[in-house]
């Protein structure tokens, strides 16, 4: 308390100091927590599980998803609203953002930090193999981003208006999402990664 210390940082930042580390076990098994707060383990330290039989339950619930069409249709309203916002600002911030971006090479230039009359200077872009590498091309541009959300959500939506209970693995779904859609595991993983 005496150095305003958070009692949650200080506890994660001493877990790799530690050696015996009580937590919940969602700590370790759920994939977006524990990329957080175990990764700093080591490989070959031993974990036990208290109430273990739970487990399958709690690893079951760390890895699923509950849809509601409410859900699906807030998300859609979301998508619209969003890209209303993306049109406004390519109204109004396109040329100010192209000028900002020429006085800066300009600059860049003058103080001969870039050699002046160089080609790329005119296409601000990363290299093509950083870039493909970076963001997936199917929503590197917000008007792709923004259609590639709205195939999603209305996937989601087909597949939750069914008639009968249907259960899949995560494969066949991805199989099934991208012979409909055009939509790729890679561009998934780039989307929750930065969830």
């Amino acid at each position: 308390q005496g150095k305003n210390w958070c009692p949650y940082f200080l506890a994660r930042h001493m877990i790799s100091y530690a050696n015996v580390i009580v937590y919940n076990y969602q700590y370790m098994l759920d994939p977006k927590v524990s990329a957080l707060v175990s990764r700093e383990l080591e490989r070959e330290c031993v974990v036990v599980f208290d109430e273990a039989h739970n487990i399958d339950n709690v690893c079951i619930e760390a890895l699923s998803v509950n849809l509601r069409q409410q859900t699906l249709d807030n998300a859609t309203r979301g998508i619209n609203r969003l890209r209303t916002k993306i049109d406004e600002a390519k109204q109004t911030d396109a040329q100010r953002l192209a000028d900002e971006y020429n006085r800066l090479v300009r600059g860049l230039a003058q103080q001969g930090a870039i050699p002046q009359g160089q080609e790329w200077l005119s296409n601000p872009a990363l290299p093509q193999d950083i870039l493909q590498e970076a963001v997936p091309g199917n929503i590197r541009r917000a008007e792709h981003f923004m259609a590639f959300l709205r195939r999603f959500v209305e996937h989601l939506k087909v597949r939750l208006n069914v008639q009968q209970f249907e259960s899949e693995n995560p494969t066949s779904f991805l199989d099934k999402l991208k012979d409909a859609t055009q939509i790729d595991a890679k561009s998934l993983r780039f989307c929750y990664d930065r969830l």
